[in-house]
């Protein structure tokens, strides 16, 4: 009589469990911050004993260092489908560019509880602080990557990777900035942050190139090359 091994179903159960912890910490962060974070708490969400979150983690740290990392993956998504857009149409394309600050506002807004958190620890030298500050770091590249994809047709030494990290970290900062304000001031208008955000983002971009060109550190594309 042949006996089959029954599937491994309480690996898969585990599996489970531990991403309703997951989950369970990263909504309380987003709606609550990182105070309201505790193994009950997150237990209890997740619909187990307390004593059962320690067969997924080690601690709580542990499970809030993966639950930021989780929150941080949903933002850089969403900042890369915008920058996919703008890398095909453009970034001198206003309406465009205005309805990509519209968009990331809404979703950063959504998640104001993270971008406290972001702002407030991502440089301590903790496991968390270090997560944060590689979330951080991950956004900034991405918008640099972009930014040297739009100067790469007009030949600036070193893909102009200098100045366009500069830029990046000026625009992360701006919106960063820009999702406190809509919190500590309720009746601030978010068309009209987005709007100047725009209107920043696209003046820093032209200004920047036409100084660079200017001083001759870029490049002029207009004049003939020898």
């Amino acid at each position: 009589m042949n006996v089959h091994p029954k599937p491994p179903r309480k690996r898969r159960d585990g599996q489970a469990t531990r991403e309703r912890l997951i989950q369970a910490t990263v909504e309380i962060l987003s709606r609550e911050g990182l105070g309201a974070v505790s193994t009950a708490r997150v237990a209890r969400d997740a619909g187990i004993v307390q004593s059962g979150f320690y067969a997924h983690f080690a601690s709580l740290e542990d499970c809030v260092v993966v639950a930021a990392e989780h929150i941080g993956q949903r933002i850089r998504d969403s900042i890369r489908e915008g920058l996919s857009l703008l890398r095909e149409q453009g970034v001198d394309d206003f309406e465009l560019v205005l309805t990509q600050y519209r968009r990331i506002i809404g979703q950063l807004e959504a998640q104001w509880q993270f971008v406290e958190l972001l702002l407030r620890y991502f440089r301590e030298p903790t496991p968390l602080g270090r997560t944060l500050a590689a979330i951080q770091q991950s956004i900034r590249d991405e918008l640099t990557q972009h930014l040297m994809a739009l100067l790469k047709p007009l030949g600036i030494p070193n893909g102009g990777r200098p100045e366009a990290a500069f830029l990046a970290d000026l625009m992360v900062n701006m919106l960063l900035s820009a999702v406190q304000s809509l919190r500590w001031e309720p009746s601030l208008n978010k068309e009209l942050v987005a709007y100047l955000l725009t209107v920043e983002t696209i003046s820093m971009v032209a200004r920047a190139y036409n100084w660079m060109t200017e001083k001759g550190y870029w490049p002029d594309p207009t004049q003939e090359r020898l």
